[in-house]
């Protein structure tokens, strides 16, 4: 569900880019196309680690329309027009969010309403490891509790 609105409402915002596009310059383009479109794809992607890639590629699709219609090329490949943008596919996107929070925590104890769920990682004998800043996983039985966060 939070897929296919997000989906929707980016769609949206790329006919409407569609339509002031020969008033905008390039630069002007790309800035519009990252304020919108991408903080519209990039909104609460950190509860989609772990989803099916169905719905990973509708994300990325809609990342291959946008790269397309930013830089009006219709004939290179999708990788090459993200690379010129500077732009991470979309399950990267995911992976990055994921990990630069998870960084935060872990260095600044910033968010602080997330501190507390992580586990650091402390093993039963003195290992090498230790002084590595891991993380505990814990386990969890249902599908939908692998994918959250903890």
């Amino acid at each position: 569900m939070h897929v296919s609105s997000v989906c929707k409402t980016a769609y949206y915002f790329i006919k409407a880019l569609r339509h002031i596009w020969p008033v905008l310059t390039c630069n002007m383009a790309r800035a519009v196309a990252a304020s919108l479109i991408q903080t519209c794809l990039d909104f609460a992607n950190s509860v989609l680690i772990g989803t099916s890639s169905s719905n990973i590629y509708k994300l990325q699709h809609v990342q291959n329309c946008l790269a397309k219609m930013v830089l009006q090329d219709f004939s290179n490949s999708v990788t090459c027009l993200l690379s010129q943008l500077n732009w991470l596919p979309v399950s990267k996107r995911i992976q990055f969010k994921i990990t630069t929070l998870t960084y935060q925590l872990v260095t600044f104890g910033q968010p602080t309403y997330l501190s507390s769920v992580l586990i650091p990682y402390q093993p039963q004998r003195s290992l090498r490891s230790v002084s590595q800043n891991l993380l505990s996983i814990p386990h969890c039985n249902s599908s939908f509790g692998q994918r959250s966060f903890s």
